[in-house]
């Protein structure tokens, strides 16, 4: 509610945390002081919380040369994209992401895509991928790309 607050409705952050602060809140106030407002989506701002509560580190909407902004990128390797249906739901938009996936996997980064649905219903699922792939990572001898 708070992302949605300060980036959706233009409420100043310094105003929220004046009025709990007034109130005394001290639990709000904490987790006001972890607010990250690059989420650009409800989901996103619940992806952020589950890598945050796994210990995983990320940075959100990152801008990757060639390949464009994507939702997170975790130890510079892997990109994990959130799709909604109302930012996926035409032609253009599922070329862009093939093209941005290809692009990924050419620069040498490993891309998981997650509907919704996955991190709200199956997070388990999404945390396990995630450090699969981390794992995998740090376990594989590094590949040179032949010309």
């Amino acid at each position: 509610m708070a992302v949605s607050a300060v980036r959706l409705r233009g409420v100043p952050l310094a105003l929220l945390r004046g009025e709990l602060s007034a109130h005394k809140s001290r639990p709000s106030l904490l987790i006001l002081q972890e607010l990250d407002l690059r989420a650009e989506s409800i989901v996103e701002v619940d992806t952020q919380h589950l890598l945050k509560s796994h210990g995983i580190a990320y940075d959100a909407q990152v801008q990757l040369p060639g390949i464009g902004r994507v939702d997170f990128l975790i130890e510079g390797v892997l990109i994990v994209e959130v799709d909604g249906f109302a930012f996926h739901a035409d032609r253009s938009a599922l070329r862009r992401d093939l093209f941005r996936n290809n692009a990924s996997t050419f620069k040498g980064l490993s891309v998981l895509r997650y509907p919704p649905e996955a991190i709200w219903y199956e997070p388990g699922r999404v945390i396990a991928e995630i450090r699969a792939v981390l794992e995998r990572r740090r376990d594989a001898p590094p590949r040179l790309v032949s010309k």
